[in-house]
Parts: C-alpha cells; structure tokens; sequence
C-alpha cells in the first residue's frame, strides 16, 4: 500500500473516532464544554476534533478512547467531578497564580488533593475511574506531577482496580531528592511520622506527607 493510502486511511479512521466522540456526548447529554474540562483540553479542541479539522495528540486521544468507554449511567453525565487530566490543568493554575509562601502553596496543593479524592471516591462504574485515572498533561512542575502519579497509583489500590495506569511509572513521575510536603525541618517529630507513616505510592516517589494533612485520603 502506498504511503498516499496509508494516510487517507488514518485520516478515515480518525475521522470516525472523532464522529464517535460527538455521537458520545450527544448520547450522554454533555456539552462540548464539559467533554473538554473531563479531557483536559479547550472547548475549540472538542470542536474542531468533532468537525474534522484538528488532530489530536496521542495523550488525548488516550482521553477520548477512555471518554468513549463512558456509560449511560456514568457520574459524569449529571456532575462536573473531573478527572486527573482537568485537575492538572487546575492544579498548573493554581502555582502559577499562587502569592503564597512555599509552605502554604505546599499546603495549598494537598487541600485540593483532598478534594481530589472525595471526587474519585464518588466513582463507582470502572469506565468513571478509568477516565478519572488517564495520564494527565504535566502541570509544569516535576513535584505535583509525581504527586499525582502516586495518588493515581494510591487510588487504584484503594478502589481494588487490578493494577494502576502505565503511565504512572515512566521516569519522569520519580522526584531525584526528597519533597517534605509543606513539613520544614524544624519540625523533625512531623518529619519522622510522614517518613514512617506516609503513603507508600508516593514515598517511592520520593514524596514524604504527614497524613493528617491528607485526613480524607
């Protein structure tokens, strides 16, 4: 097949999965909008992927296929709970807007950590948490990146999901010195306890957190 073939027929095969992105959100009662906030991208993406127009990158793609798997009865449908990919995108916001000191932007970020896992414990269908679990797009700092994959990887467990996402133990999800989550070191007793009681997923990742800075997770 020449390489001309090659092309037109991917072309073809993403324009179907595009047409099934649409017929998707048609059948579940969303709006573009709300596709985008769930896959982390902008509502003129979604537009344009539905008419054709634009190509998507492989990680959303990723998103869509998961979004696809999505069904009728899907906690989506009637709340905004988000996923990882959309609350990287908030989470990016929040340290780039954020005036606080370092601790209390530390702080700041495990606040929405918690909320992040009231919304997951909100899932029960397996397509809601696969969709919630999909690799994320970095929030441009390697820290909270790592923080979200041990988190995924915490959830997984947590939820029984036979293994955690893949993407979750590339490389770049491994911090190369130790994060002490909004603990300074003058406070060594909390030091002690978030090294000897903190979550697993995310000590192996070089993050230490005193868990009851993380009281609903």
């Amino acid at each position: 097949m020449c390489a001309k073939a090659i092309y037109i027929n991917k072309k073809l095969l993403y324009s179907g999965e595009m047409k099934g992105l649409e017929q998707q959100r048609m059948q579940l009662g969303m709006t573009q909008s709300h596709v985008a906030f769930l896959l982390g991208t902008r509502q003129a993406n979604i537009s344009a992927y539905e008419a054709g127009s634009l190509s998507a990158g492989q990680t959303v793609t990723d998103r869509i296929d998961l979004f696809l798997e999505l069904k009728p009865g899907t906690m989506h449908t009637g709340t905004w709970l988000g996923t990882m990919a959309s609350h990287a995108v908030n989470l990016r916001a929040l340290k780039k807007t954020s005036n606080a000191q370092l601790g209390d932007l530390d702080l700041d970020i495990l606040r929405y950590v918690v909320g992040m896992n009231d919304a997951f414990a909100k899932t029960s269908l397996i397509s809601d948490q696969m969709l919630f679990l999909t690799q994320p797009a970095s929030t441009g700092d390697r820290r909270i990146d790592a923080l979200l994959a041990g988190m995924a990887v915490h959830w997984s467990r947590a939820a029984g999901l036979d293994r955690a996402p893949s993407w979750t133990r590339e490389p770049q999800y491994f911090l190369r010195e130790l994060w002490w989550v909004g603990i300074s070191e003058s406070l060594p007793g909390l030091r002690c306890r978030a090294l000897c009681e903190g979550i697993p997923s995310l000590r192996s990742r070089g993050i230490l957190v005193d868990r009851s800075n993380l009281a609903s997770v």
